[in-house]
């Protein structure tokens, strides 16, 4: 009889896929030894460097007419513990393990910083910028604040918050309203908000907080509600707004930006495709955009309508920073419901029979180590609700 020794053990176990955690669980209760080998650091290490993309375990919806969020597991045994319930929560933005979550409370409300893998959560206040201008929307953003991080184990660590608002002011000055965006950065470390920067135009366009943010390299990417479509970029190292205009051949109901190789570009579903733009410069080192890539569904999804009428545009509502994938509803065909495509496999998978979705993808690693008493069989949705 073989007998394995712990080492190749080990090289067996790192090369179990994480899309699906339970498989990691599972083994962890073979016996002590493999327990042990699962639950160690340097395992971790090894595992996260072997699989660089992390895996989609679920997503975060937004629950209509203020009923609170929900977190949908897309992977079995990932159940992490509810927050409790308060008045009104709203999930921002999620990155790096970490979910941004509005919270509207008596108290005059704040952000709750949720690590449901770890079980984590800490409140804290808007920044005292807001409380002082007329506010006209608002949205943030949640990233790691270590250096040189790979954000492969981000849990526990310090982190920042980035709140971008646009306020709405009346001035003699101006016959016409004026608005102006202002960012201020939060940091863990600190425990205090960051001087605004801010950027002033006259009829200046909102941030849409239902967008949540993009991160490349050093700058985060704010949607703005407007058309044609503009981005609002926040330089975390110069701390400077600037907004880029984007500018296709042809019109579409809606776009979400995305990181093509360490660049800027959009994602949009047009007429059952799903096409891929990127922010490149010419030779005169003028900025514009090209098409970079088209994936058709024809042969992934029934294309016949279910009817005539388009009372909801079909579209792309996220893209899963961190890895390939982005998300999109149908709501005029046979199979409705939100999908996930790989861009670069052109796999599509079915994760909801709903389309009317507000969702935040939730990318992390779910390893025994961090989900210890975190994880059960869940055959349900785990849901925040207000009380």
């Amino acid at each position: 009889m073989v007998v394995l020794t712990e080492k190749l053990v080990e090289e067996i176990l790192l090369r179990v896929p994480p899309d699906e955690p339970a498989r990691l669980i599972r083994a962890a209760l073979v016996c002590k030894a493999w327990s042990r080998i699962l639950s160690g650091a340097g395992f971790r290490r090894r595992y996260r460097r072997l699989h660089p993309t992390p895996p989609l375990l679920g997503y975060i919806n937004n629950l209509e007419f203020h009923a609170g969020l929900e977190l949908v597991p897309t992977t079995s045994y990932f159940f992490p513990p509810p927050l409790p319930a308060t008045n009104y929560r709203r999930a921002l933005d999620c990155r790096h393990g970490r979910v941004l979550i509005q919270d509207d409370d008596d108290t005059g409300g704040g952000f709750v910083i949720w690590d449901p893998i770890a079980g984590s959560r800490q409140h804290l206040s808007f920044p005292t910028h807001r409380r002082h201008n007329l506010l006209g929307s608002f949205t943030g953003a949640v990233l790691c604040a270590v250096d040189g991080c790979d954000h492969l184990d981000c849990h526990g660590g310090p982190f920042r918050v980035v709140f971008v608002g646009t306020a709405r002011t009346h001035t003699a000055a101006f016959k016409k309203r004026l608005r102006y965006t202002w960012a201020s950065v939060y940091s863990s470390e600190t425990g205090a908000w960051s001087a605004r920067t801010s950027r002033t135009k006259k009829n200046y366009h909102e941030v849409w907080p239902r967008e949540p943010s993009l991160l490349i390299g050093d700058a985060l990417y704010f949607p703005l509600a407007c058309y044609p479509m503009r981005i609002l970029k926040y330089d975390l190292s110069a701390h400077r707004l600037s907004v880029i205009t984007i500018q296709v051949d042809h019109e579409f109901d809606r776009a979400v930006p995305i990181d093509i190789d360490g660049r800027l570009g959009i994602v949009e579903y047009h007429r059952n495709c799903i096409y891929t733009w990127s922010r490149q410069a010419d030779v005169n080192g003028v900025q514009g955009w090209a098409r970079h890539n088209v994936a058709e569904l024809e042969t992934s999804i029934p294309t016949r309508r279910r009817s005539p009428y388009r009372d909801h545009p079909d579209e792309v509502i996220r893209f899963a920073e961190g890895t390939d994938t982005v998300l999109f509803s149908l709501h005029n065909y046979i199979d409705w419901g939100v999908f996930t495509l790989d861009l670069k496999s052109r796999q599509v998978r079915k994760v909801s029979d709903r389309w009317d979705c507000e969702i935040l993808p939730y990318v992390s690693f779910c390893t025994p180590d961090l989900a210890k008493n975190k994880l059960c069989h869940c055959d349900e949705d785990a849901r925040i609700r207000p009380s």
